[in-house]
């Protein structure tokens, strides 16, 4: 879903960039740098959809193995995950709201955190239900700053920063 929609957003606005640039540099005969740039911004979005589609988390009944979009891996005892927060956030500038979960240890410190701008709600809920673990459902949406007052355990430091003074 998050690679469909990428995809269908960069269309729409690189495709009639692109017509335009070559309409106005076909003439001047200088179109190939902008096939050079073209060609170049194919092959990030390329390397970009592959990373997408590398994140991935696998759960055996020992472990929880999470890749990120860089590729770093991140491993965890399921004996180690004591609860969950499951939590719809607004978006910076939107009405939207989308489900974050966070996994937390018997401390209540945060173990690891699925955004919903990656996950959807079905797929963290099939999560939820594999581990088992007892999740807090935050029935209303928040804002980053509710959440903070709420749950500061789960909101980093330098967004709480953000979220205080207004940045």
């Amino acid at each position: 879903m998050l690679v469909a929609r990428s995809i269908i957003a960069a269309l729409s606005l690189s495709v009639p960039l692109l017509v335009v640039l070559y309409w106005l540099t076909i003439p001047r005969g200088t179109w190939i740098i902008v096939a050079g740039v073209q060609g170049g911004l194919t092959v990030l979005a390329a390397v970009a959809v592959f990373a997408v589609r590398r994140i991935r988390v696998t759960v055996t009944p020992h472990s929880l193995e999470s890749r990120n979009l860089l590729g770093r891996v991140t491993t965890l005892g399921t004996t180690d995950i004591a609860s969950g927060v499951l939590v719809n956030l607004y978006q910076s500038g939107s009405v939207e709201t989308l489900p974050h979960l966070y996994l937390l240890d018997a401390d209540g410190e945060v173990l690891l955190r699925f955004r919903g701008q990656i996950w959807p709600r079905s797929g963290l809920e099939k999560l939820i239900d594999t581990l088992g673990v007892a999740v807090e459902r935050l029935a209303d949406p928040l804002t980053v700053a509710e959440l903070g007052r709420i749950h500061p355990q789960l909101v980093h430091h330098r967004t709480r920063q953000a979220a205080r003074t207004g940045v």
